[in-house]
């Protein structure tokens, strides 16, 4: 694979079959927005998953983060005239700029490893759990803080949350925003292992090229088999349809603008 030029991630790979995909924006602990780095993503992995020498993909954040999930600071910029004016239940009804990314993983057939360091939050944690494996370094700290935002946690998170952990814990990270460290989530089986933080890229990538020294064949129907059993897509429709809905009231917009500002909680009305 030819390895085009993106601004908010970089892309290589080996002669072992494995590919990594990081986010770069380190100093802003890796946001990912819809229009750019969402878009990003998604594009090289439809590359990798088209390139028969790439067996397994490593997605990590470089610096002190994974990811620290929504951009809330820079709008991102339009691309076209319907990025600008397109309504939520057009971008729904026409699949449309949100979600491609989150798609564009629960199509991906190929073995994804994570490689989780500091923070791993809201759209973060999503873009770690789509992930078929996870390994986090001793400093990682994941949360579903979608509900600081005023919307419903998505990307599967409701589905996988509850059959990963059980209602009444899943009830509690996604009611509360509750932030759960590595060994936590070591505990309740949301991550395979737990490593040094200067090993934690170094594990992934040798857990990839085991991977990718298999019959590649086995491992995407391997992998297909567990998705299927897991039905991790079942909610998927529904969590985007809530999310929008609830992107138009007015104590979600109230919360998304305090969080953007870093000011305290506002009061919610109910509307």
């Amino acid at each position: 694979m030819t390895e085009p030029e993106f601004e908010k991630i970089v892309v290589s790979q080996d002669d072992k079959g494995v590919a990594l995909l990081e986010l770069n924006q380190p100093d802003r602990l890796n946001p990912i927005d819809p229009l750019s780095t969402e878009s990003e993503i998604s594009a090289a992995l439809t590359a990798f998953d088209r390139d028969p020498e790439v067996r397994v993909v490593v997605i990590t954040g470089r610096g002190r983060a994974f990811s620290a999930g929504a951009d809330l600071r820079n709008k991102p910029k339009p691309r076209t005239e319907y990025d600008a004016n397109a309504t939520m239940p057009q971008r729904l009804a026409y699949d449309y700029s949100y979600g491609l990314m989150w798609k564009t993983l629960m199509a991906f057939k190929k073995p994804l490893i994570a490689a989780v360091n500091g923070y791993a939050l809201g759209g973060g944690w999503e873009l770690a759990h789509m992930c078929d494996l996870i390994i986090a370094g001793e400093n990682a700290v994941f949360g579903a803080i979608e509900v600081e935002l005023g919307v419903n946690p998505f990307a599967t998170t409701t589905n996988y949350l509850p059959k990963m952990i059980g209602k009444h814990l899943a009830m509690e990270l996604a009611l509360t925003g509750k932030k759960i460290d590595a060994q936590e989530a070591l505990a309740r089986g949301l991550v395979n292992r737990v490593v040094p933080v200067e090993s934690c890229l170094k594990e992934a990538l040798a857990l990839a090229a085991d991977i990718a020294a298999r019959p590649p064949l086995t491992m995407a129907l391997t992998k297909r088999l567990v998705n299927r059993a897991m039905d991790v897509d079942e909610d998927y429709e529904l969590e985007r349809a809530y999310a929008y809905l609830l992107r138009s009231t007015e104590d979600t917009k109230a919360a998304w603008a305090a969080a953007a500002a870093r000011q305290p909680t506002p009061r919610y009305q109910g509307r």
